[in-house]
């Protein structure tokens, strides 16, 4: 059948093109601003370029419900927010993450099947880190390595693109790369001759030599960041990947972790704070205390008790907690930002059923990678899948004590592993819809007496 025209050929085009022209107009919606609303009307050409194109607005996914609800709320935020410029820029972020998942999940209905998304994504980690590398106010916390910082440009702060004109958050920065490390790393092993085949010797090598220079950008960006948080959970983390991975050395993996773990229930934060400092190896720094997180902790659970349905309104708490819960480990006006944990902030932006969908999409994305683990016939896939799962989850342990805030600027990248995660389920039929997801069942079932 013959196409109709101009308007379906441009409807193709733009769909096969989604993801580069939601990268390029990033900073449309990361860095938003009721001048720049206009730009949202992209959001809704693209989808129905899409519909046009391939009869569906988004491709389908196990991750469509949570998502659905958690738009929702963000209506109901829209509608119950006091100050709707001030939690413009967080909603924006959603909806724009929201998109880049639909256009990175499309990827895996490609034949190329799960190296494109895994490529794409782990190239956004790498990418973020240089831009971090260059755009982080970095904080001088552990006094070996203030020589290093001190010896890094100053690119992008003092420019209002970068939102902060002191630059991006330290410990944002590195709550977000912590998701690329297992990944890149996973990859990395996964990159075989056989995972491959199309490719030339020399290629392959090129690919690998970039992802390796990408693991070592993401990994010194981590160390920079000086995040405590982030490289606990992040060494937690990676011991439950190699012992899971790592048969020859998993009893010394698990002794290992069990021994943090050990040393995580007695770890006195405030004292061995005083311990570093005393031994000159940490400076005194302006971070929010352990008493300070404890007690944003508290006005963050009262928040949630009077505004169980609806939430506060996205990015409200900041502002709201000294008009409604005074605190006293701050001073007078002091900008909080938000509550110090992942999964108070989601219900005090969005409420109850907030939570509940984010949840929903951090259980069901690692629960997908693990499967895929377990299942894929691929090898890739199952590497990429326990790779990305493991760096969904070491998030979710680092923001038990910060956060990445639903609609942060480094909000999306969160968004692209849990697409990548949908890929991976595709290896082995967990993909609803779509030639793609039939064949990979018919696959595995071939396959599972092997």
């Amino acid at each position: 059948m013959h196409d109709d025209g101009v308007i379906g050929r441009a409807a193709r085009t733009i769909t096969r093109w989604q993801l580069p022209i939601l990268l390029l107009a990033s900073p449309l919606f990361l860095f938003a601003r009721p001048s720049l609303t206009p730009a949202l009307v992209l959001l809704p050409l693209l989808w129905l370029a899409r519909l046009r194109a391939r009869g569906h607005i988004v491709p389908r996914t196990a991750l469509d419900w949570p998502i659905l609800g958690l738009l929702i709320m963000v209506l109901v935020s829209i509608l119950v927010t006091p100050d709707l410029p001030f939690s413009l820029g967080k909603i924006v972020g959603v909806l724009y993450g929201a998109a880049l998942f639909y256009a990175v999940a499309d990827l895996g209905e490609r034949p190329a099947g799960v190296l494109v998304p895994a490529l794409v994504v782990a190239g956004l980690g790498a990418a973020a880190a240089l831009l971090s590398l260059v755009g982080t106010a970095w904080a001088s916390k552990w006094t070996p390595l203030q020589p290093l910082i001190s010896a890094l440009p100053e690119v992008i702060q003092g420019l209002p693109l970068a939102g902060n004109e002191a630059g991006f958050n330290p410990n944002q920065v590195s709550g977000a790369l912590i998701m690329f490390l297992p990944l890149q790393l996973t990859l990395l092993a996964g990159l075989s001759r056989r995972s491959l085949p199309a490719l030339s010797r020399g290629q392959r090598l090129a690919l690998l030599a970039a992802l390796g220079v990408g693991l070592v950008v993401t990994a010194a960006v981590i160390l920079l960041a000086q995040s405590r948080a982030a490289w606990a959970a992040l060494a937690l983390g990676l011991l439950v990947l190699g012992a899971i991975a790592i048969r020859p050395l998993r009893p010394v993996l698990i002794l290992l972790l069990a021994a943090g773990l050990v040393a995580l229930l007695l770890w006195d934060p405030a004292n061995l704070g005083r311990w570093l400092v005393e031994q000159g190896l940490m400076v005194e720094s302006g971070e929010t205390s352990w008493a300070g997180r404890v007690e944003l902790w508290s006005r963050g659970l009262w928040g949630i008790a009077d505004y169980p349905l609806t939430g506060m309104g996205m990015n409200m708490f900041r502002r709201s907690v000294w008009d409604l819960y005074p605190l006293f480990e701050f001073p007078p006006g002091y900008d909080v930002g938000h509550a110090h944990n992942l999964y108070l902030q989601a219900a005090l932006d969005l409420g109850l059923p907030g939570l509940i969908c984010y949840l929903a999409l951090m259980g069901t994305g690692v629960a997908l990678g693990w499967q895929s683990y377990r299942r894929s016939p691929e090898r890739l896939a199952r590497l990429v899948g326990l790779g990305a799962a493991a760096g969904l989850a070491i998030h979710g342990l680092w923001g038990l004590t910060d956060i990445v805030a639903l609609g942060a600027k480094q909000g999306f990248l969160w968004w692209a592993v849990l697409a990548l995660l949908t890929t991976t389920a595709a290896s082995w039929g967990r993909f609803p819809g779509g030639c793609r997801a039939e064949g990979a069942a018919a696959t595995t079932e071939g396959r599972s007496g092997q």
